[in-house]
């Protein structure tokens, strides 16, 4: 709350002539409320959260305006809390819109990382020229396997890769040492330097694992 006094001097013997001239012209002033609560005092609004009151009176030969003002500061700490309150919202907002846009932009890098390098290591399946009497043999049942089989007419083994799940042929084959999965053995070791893992069974590989 403030306060402070206007003094007229010498001006008692035209005490009423104020009241008056002073009520006409703060009701056109740019407050938002005046109101005349008696013959020398008033109740105002300055606006939004603000408020005051005058009182005028005589003291020796002068009028006196003596001024209150004060701010409702009990609605400010209210607005400001829920300014608070609605700011705090905005910021959780955000921080979970930031952290959408990273997972989302790791999980599209990982994953189109992770395509190039199987692309990259894939060969096209050509069946090799060799002698008919090197013939490959099952992993599952070990017997022989036809040239173009890509699974084992004896036990039904599937001989496809578990990284492109294209046929084994003829070319270098490791086998996952906990799920007994076969690959490429060019593919599988290009799969675990980027997720480092088995395709198939889930379990953690390392190089010198596979055989």
């Amino acid at each position: 709350m403030a306060e402070f006094e206007i003094v007229v001097p010498n001006s008692a013997d035209r005490y009423d002539e104020f009241l008056e001239l002073f009520d006409r012209r703060i009701k056109i002033s740019s407050l938002k409320r005046v109101a005349r609560l008696g013959r020398a005092s008033w109740d105002f609004s300055g606006g939004f959260l603000s408020k005051g009151s005058l009182q005028v009176y005589l003291r020796g030969n002068d009028i006196c305006c003596r001024v209150s003002t004060e701010i409702e500061a009990f609605l400010i700490v209210i607005v400001m809390i829920l300014n608070l309150l609605i700011g705090l919202i905005f910021l959780a907002v955000a921080l979970g819109n930031q952290k959408k846009i990273e997972r989302e932009i790791r999980i599209a890098v990982e994953s189109a990382t992770t395509q190039i390098l199987i692309s990259a290591s894939k060969k096209p399946f050509k069946i090799p020229v060799v002698e008919e009497e090197k013939t490959m043999d099952c992993p599952g049942c070990g017997k022989a396997l036809p040239e173009d089989a890509n699974f084992c007419p004896h036990c039904g083994f599937q001989l496809k890769c578990m990284v492109c799940n294209l046929p084994l042929g003829r070319d270098k084959i490791i086998r996952c040492p906990y799920c007994s999965s076969l690959a490429h053995r060019d593919h599988l070791l290009e799969y675990i330097k980027v997720k480092g893992k088995c395709p198939i069974c889930g379990k953690k590989l390392k190089k010198d694992e596979l055989v």
